[in-house]
């Protein structure tokens, strides 16, 4: 039989990828995430008018409502729980699949409160989901917070951004021509430079083969081309790499872009027959801003990042202790929490002030620099942080939901299900 996929177990680790590199093997796994499911950050009810109303989704229960009435997702409470004084309302970002047979196949944004309230709303062509053989593709994140708005690409490669009034920008298009393509983009913090990757598959065959058949794609090359875009320009063509017939084992994908700069995976997990909740899909990398390649490595093999803040500083797992470190760009730490015997942490947040993070352990906590570690509610499972006193969970297979460090028992249902993207500054 020839060789066409590997799947590679991570040190430590409660699940299984597979990676288009190399032999496929069956991999005994919990229920995975959706393919495209990565971080997400908390927020708190308003009272503000809602200025979009919605319809019920088919696929995703219920969008941004005009009526919420969030409500405990535990046993009901007198009282919602204690919520932080703000000067305006916390919102978030939020892709819906509307009315598609396929989960994962977002084709609507909405920025929202936490009173399950739409601000503003738009629809887009969703991307493509490229055929990969017997895995399902592992689609890149279609959008990012910057700037105050929320920048989106389609499934032609236009990007475009939506502001919390309502206002849509076209802002620059990527040459995203065939369903056979994934497209990764990542936005400066200021909005005003873009870079893309699209990485190009060989054809389907004629009739696809089984699981490890000879043949898993008609032939053809792999490709990657990586461009760039000042905001409200057309692209250009950074660079094109032919990467040959074989199914490449290095594949650059952009991520985001912090204060150090942009950031992505290489090699990145580009398929996956299921697994547990992943936030990157490969290793992380610093990417140069001006030549779009590959600066360094973001951590050693040690510890494993999962999650990056706007700073460039990031939280990672050591792969022999599993104890918690949080580090600078620099891979000099900050601080760190050691791990209970038998219980390494993963799936690891960075709080926005980097004083906390949440993470999974022998159960799912969040751990302070001042030495504290308090357990949510069991029932709460994290995406990430609204705000540093705030956290969000649940969105892709039930509600979106939040939980206050003021009170971690109390988890209230925000009232529709999607795939968190970020805070919003109105």
């Amino acid at each position: 039989m020839k060789p066409l996929l590997r799947i590679e177990r991570l040190a430590g680790m409660r699940w299984c990828w597979i990676v288009i590199v190399v032999t496929l093997s069956a991999c005994g796994v919990v229920p995975s995430q959706p393919s495209s499911a990565r971080s997400a950050a908390p927020a708190s009810p308003s009272s503000a008018t809602p200025a979009v109303p919605a319809t019920a989704s088919p696929s995703q229960g219920s969008s941004p409502s005009s009526s919420p009435s969030p409500a405990s997702s535990t046993t009901p409470a007198s009282s919602p729980s204690p919520q932080p004084t703000r000067a305006a309302p916390l919102l978030f970002a939020a892709l819906e699949a509307k009315g598609t047979t396929n989960p994962s196949s977002w084709n609507t944004l909405a920025i929202a409160g936490l009173d399950g309230y739409a601000r503003a709303k738009t629809t887009f062509t969703p991307m493509p989901f490229p055929y990969v053989g017997c895995a399902g593709p592992i689609v890149p994140m279609s959008a990012h917070v910057a700037a105050g708005r929320v920048y989106f690409a389609d499934g032609t490669g236009a990007i475009r951004s939506l502001s919390p009034n309502g206002q849509v920008v076209q802002v620059t298009k990527f040459p995203l021509t065939s369903s056979q393509q994934m497209l990764s983009f990542a936005v400066s913090p200021d909005g005003t430079k873009l870079l893309a990757t699209i990485f190009t598959f060989p054809p389907a065959p004629p009739s696809p083969a089984a699981c490890g058949g000879p043949s898993l794609f008609a032939p053809g090359s792999f490709t990657l081309d990586v461009y760039a875009a000042d905001a409200g320009t057309p692209s250009t063509l950074l660079y094109h790499q032919d990467l040959g017939t074989a199914i490449p084992a290095n594949v650059m994908e952009l991520v985001g872009w912090d204060q150090a700069g942009p950031f992505g995976t290489d090699p990145s997990v580009l398929a996956t027959q299921g697994g547990g909740p992943a936030h990157y899909y490969g290793t992380t990398v610093h990417i140069d801003a001006t030549t779009g390649k590959v600066a360094q490595s973001i951590s050693d093999q040690s510890c494993l990042v999962w999650d990056i803040a706007a700073t460039g500083d990031f939280v990672c797992s050591d792969t022999s202790s599993g104890d918690l470190s949080v580090r600078r760009p620099d891979r000099s730490e900050i601080w760190h929490f050691k791990a209970q015997a038998n219980a390494g942490f993963y799936y690891e947040f960075l709080a926005p002030d980097e004083q906390h993070v949440v993470a999974v352990g022998s159960a799912n906590v969040v751990v302070g620099r001042d030495g504290s570690n308090v357990a949510l509610a069991p029932s709460f499972f994290h995406d990430g942080w609204l705000d540093s006193q705030t956290l969000v969970g649940g969105g892709f297979n039930k509600n979106f939901s939040y939980v206050s460090l003021a009170s971690p028992g109390n988890v209230v249902d925000i009232g529709f299900a999607g795939l968190f993207i970020g805070t919003v500054q109105a």
